[in-house]
């Protein structure tokens, strides 16, 4: 028993470290959600005094005007904001930009947490196949299959449902055996 206790202190040791780890991605990308964000609003708010600028350093070969979005998840499309906009709009495609970058880093936050969650919950349980840390794999693997419906292609998210539904099985038989051992005993 003692051998399987120090196995024990190793994974809840390994799962701080992890969750430690997270923490501090999680707050940098956190600072770049609000530094993109934020830049996004202000070249919103200061737009007119930014668009003569923009426009000369296109005409000095400083800066291409050209902007396009392009998503190439399961809907895949194309936005090509300079001719929306204009070319005496160029601040407009930057803005979208920031915001669009703002988001996804949000999203990254997001599933960070969901995955520190998942390390902390380990850490804390006096066992892995507990019924918090089950729920919590659970409904963390939710969230980054659905993420990944959202942002990669239909192949690439059908594969990363399987290796996540694959990885929660066999942490349910873990679980299984873990209530026999616990009932045995």
């Amino acid at each position: 028993m003692n051998e399987q206790m120090k196995k024990l202190e190793a994974i809840k040791n390994r799962c701080h470290t992890a969750s430690k780890v997270l923490g501090i991605i999680r707050g940098f990308v956190i600072f770049l959600t609000v530094i993109v964000l934020l830049a996004g609003i202000l070249i919103f708010a200061k737009a007119n005094v930014l668009n003569p600028e923009l426009i000369w350093a296109s005409e000095e070969g400083y800066f291409d005007l050209h902007s396009t979005i392009d998503y190439n998840g399961p809907f895949n499309f194309m936005v090509d904001l300079s001719d929306r906009f204009g070319p005496e709009n160029p601040a407009a495609p930057l803005w979208i930009t920031c915001m669009i970058a703002g988001f996804t880093c949000l999203v990254v936050a997001v599933i960070l947490t969901f995955i520190k969650k998942i390390f902390t919950s380990l850490e804390t349980e006096n066992t892995p196949f507990s019924e918090k840390c089950m729920k919590q794999i659970k409904v963390s693997f939710i969230v980054i299959g659905i993420t990944s419906l959202m942002s990669m292609s239909l192949g690439v998210t059908i594969i990363v449902g399987l290796i996540l539904y694959c990885i929660y099985s066999i942490f349910e038989y873990g679980a299984a055996l873990q209530t026999e051992i616990d009932e045995t005993l």
